[in-house]
C-alpha cells in the first residue's frame, strides 16, 4: 500500500492534492482563537514545504467557503 501511495504523492494530482491541502491548513491555522493557541511552528513547517516541495499553483480554491463549510 505504501508505494502506491508514494506512487499517487509524486504524481500530478498528488501533489495538487497536497498543495490544496497545505493552503486550506495554513489559513485555518492563522485564524485559530485564542490567538495564543496558534501553532506557530506547525504553519512555519507547512508554508516551507509549500514553498519548498508542493509547489502547485492553487489559485482558484476558495478558502474563506472552506471555513464557512466546516462551520455549518
Amino acid at each position: 500500500m505504501t508505494e502506491k501511495g508514494l506512487e499517487f504523492l509524486n504524481s500530478m494530482r498528488g501533489r495538487y492534492i497536497v498543495s490544496q491541502a497545505l493552503d486550506i491548513a495554513i489559513e485555518y491555522l492563522k485564524s485559530v482563537e485564542p490567538e495564543y493557541m496558534i501553532e506557530v511552528s506547525n504553519i512555519s513547517d507547512m508554508e516551507f514545504l509549500r514553498e519548498t516541495v508542493f509547489t502547485f499553483p492553487i489559485a482558484s480554491t476558495d478558502k474563506t467557503g472552506a471555513k464557512e463549510a466546516q462551520n455549518e
